[in-house]
């Protein structure tokens, strides 16, 4: 579009600054489209006869330019057709031996100097018939006009290809030189909270590019800062908040064995599930930046002890605690401390959920797959992605942060696990981490 459209625009601002040889200017620009419109006036009558028919463009034209005048001529006899100004055509019909196929011109009979004309031998409804134009003006309208009217079938077929080339290098110049900034784009979406120490290259960016990048790298900068300053919150409140709730704990097993006793420990046990949760926290983002790598453990073995150590609690809520595992080891590539954090947490929850002399049941199943199922009231089907979220509860007389199930589920998906759950048989919420599973150890103890 632009290689048809420039040139043309070029060279109507050239004119009208007289740029160009004196015989051209804008009105001589008009001329063009004043013999197409004579031109598909030309018509027949029943005798067969040519004449000049007034059509609406016709009439529109002559009343826009009070001046403009215009003739057409038989091809082979240069005799005037019927409707034509015969004091125009005189100037023509007098050039014997000589066909002039276009010619522009200006009558020196005209008053005005800027006045433009044009003969040109061209195809017309009737026919070839020699066209003839003088007087019009210059009118905004003719621009578009203009515009159009270098869409000819030769101009595409001779200037098409060229264009149609031209176009496919730009095309590829800018992919080529837009390449970096996808680049920068790509490594930019794979930045995420906790990849805030990665940064954009910016070396072999464009000159024009490398400032938006640079303003980019200083805000993710900024944005590191504050989120490493959060964390360490975080893990200093915690630290500071073990001591008293360790203290706590202590006092209170030395009461004496009462209702109130029991109220107090659970309340206890519920702080000190928040402090641990915010410990996990800390320690999951310092050991994700590599401090440490996860090792291969024994499934089996870490839900033995989990469930040993969870089940005095379970009895002291009115619920039994139990396993089920397969007598050989079940090998998985993960962190013990977190496999230990998920799996008390959702034994937590599910002996919050059992009923009063229930058993919560711990599944180690084939494939890697650790299960925590109660017999409660289960998780509506439109609930089941939202427990996850980090805050949610189910209403405000739910017990808890609504922490537990976000950390569990960073948690699996940093060992690279998934974590869903399900409705059990008969009623209840049976939780499923499945991890990616290893047939035999490479000798190492998971820390």
């Amino acid at each position: 579009m632009t290689f048809f459209i420039f040139p043309t625009v070029i060279n109507l601002l050239m004119s009208a600054f007289a740029m160009l040889e004196p015989e051209t200017n804008l009105e001589s620009w008009t001329t063009r489209r004043a013999r197409t419109i004579v031109a598909d006036a030309l018509r027949r009558d029943a005798d067969g006869a040519a004449f000049v028919a007034m059509t609406a463009d016709l009439c529109d034209y002559v009343a826009n330019n009070p001046a403009f005048r215009y003739a057409a001529l038989e091809v082979d006899s240069n005799a005037p057709i019927r409707g034509s100004s015969l004091e125009l055509a005189a100037y023509f019909q007098t050039r014997d031996g000589i066909d002039i196929h276009g010619a522009a011109f200006r009558l020196e009979s005209d008053p005005n100097p800027n006045a433009r004309g044009l003969e040109r031998t061209m195809n017309t409804p009737i026919g070839r018939a020699k066209i003839i134009v003088h007087g019009s003006y210059f009118h905004w309208d003719d621009v578009p006009y203009q515009i159009y009217a270098s869409f000819t079938t030769t101009n595409i077929m001779t200037y098409g290809w060229l264009a149609g080339a031209l176009s496919l290098i730009a095309v590829i110049v800018v992919r080529r030189g837009l390449s970096p900034l996808r680049a920068a784009a790509a490594n930019v979406s794979r930045i995420d909270v906790n990849s805030l120490r990665q940064r954009i290259p910016s070396d072999e960016l464009p000159t024009e590019l490398a400032p938006f990048v640079d303003a980019i790298n200083a805000a993710l900068e900024r944005v590191d800062d504050g989120v490493a300053r959060q964390r360490r919150f975080t893990a200093n409140s915690a630290h500071e908040l073990r001591t008293p709730v360790s203290m706590l704990t202590t006092r209170v097993e030395k009461l004496e064995a009462t209702p109130l006793k029991l109220d107090i420990q659970r309340d206890v046990r519920r702080i000190r599930t928040i402090v641990e949760q915010l410990l996990v926290l800390a320690q999951m983002s310092e050991r994700s930046n590599g401090a440490a790598e996860p090792v291969e453990l024994d499934l089996v073995d870490a839900m033995v002890a989990i469930v040993a150590d969870f089940a005095p609690v379970a009895l002291d809520n009115g619920r039994r605690l139990e396993l089920e595992a397969p007598s050989e080891p079940v090998f998985v590539f993960a962190y013990r401390w977190a496999i230990e954090s998920v799996v008390t947490n959702l034994i937590e929850n599910a002996v919050r959920a059992e009923p009063k002399n229930g058993a919560v049941l711990v599944r180690v199943a084939p494939g890697a797959v650790i299960e925590v199922v109660d017999h409660g009231a289960g998780i509506p089907a439109s609930r089941r992605e939202m427990i996850f979220e980090p805050f949610w509860r189910s209403s405000e007389e739910t017990p808890g942060t609504g922490l537990g199930l976000s950390i569990v589920r960073e948690l699996v998906e940093k060992m690279k696990g998934t974590i869903w759950v399900e409705a059990t048989p008969g009623g209840g919420a049976t939780f499923r981490v499945e991890f990616p599973s290893r047939k035999a150890p490479v000798g190492s103890t998971a820390e």
